[in-house]
């Protein structure tokens, strides 16, 4: 019989790493490690949310403020323009008014002569020959039919004249006419159409 090859047994070569230190960590410590960054996470939006609320404040009265002056300028500049519009436009109208008033003045000269006017002087102020001197007044200036007598009574304050309405026109002019010597007033009742006369003045002490 053959022998029996006895076998060496093989040789097992085993490599050993060397492994740094690891600190294992208990289930506890990472959910606790968890949680925290849980809230540490809200905690930097909410820091973030209110740095952006905090710019907004900064902003938006800003902008007001901004609008407000910008207004108010625009305001205080179209208020200056209309003023002075407004300061400009009476200038004309200044000048318009004594033109008005000149009209009239020019035309108060009555378009009856002196010389048709039949007048009557009636010596009411109580003093003798005081009709025989207006008639000499009149006749000075122009009057051609003149006629004198004595009023009803002799105490007439105020000197009065009676004008027919178709001789309005003159009685402007015959007032100025006796302002020399006499304040003269129109009476309170116009002269009748049927009198002879166109004006009947009434001397008083006046």
């Amino acid at each position: 019989m053959p022998k029996e090859e006895k076998s060496e047994p093989k040789k097992k070569m085993v490599v050993v790493e060397e492994v740094p230190d690891v600190e294992e960590k208990t289930p506890v410590e990472v959910t606790e490690k968890s949680k925290i960054e849980q809230v540490t996470a809200p905690v930097e939006v909410i820091e973030e949310e209110v740095e952006k609320t905090n710019y907004l404040w900064i902003i938006i009265p800003t902008a007001l403020l901004i609008g407000a002056l910008v207004g108010g300028l625009i305001t205080y500049f179209s208020g200056i323009s209309k003023l002075n519009t407004s300061m400009v436009t009476p200038s004309p109208v200044a000048t318009t008014e004594p033109v008005a008033e000149s009209t009239p003045s020019a035309t108060p000269a009555s378009t009856i002569k002196r010389e048709d006017l039949k007048v009557q002087v009636l010596n009411g102020s109580g003093i003798s020959g005081e009709a025989g001197k207006a008639k000499l007044l009149l006749e000075g200036l122009g009057y051609k039919n003149v006629d004198t007598g004595n009023a009803s009574s002799s105490d007439f304050a105020q000197t009065e004249i009676s004008i027919k309405t178709t001789s309005k026109d003159a009685l402007s002019t015959l007032i100025k006419d006796l302002s020399t010597k006499y304040s003269a007033v129109e009476a309170s009742k116009p002269l009748v159409i049927t009198s002879k006369f166109d004006i009947i003045v009434t001397l008083g002490k006046k």
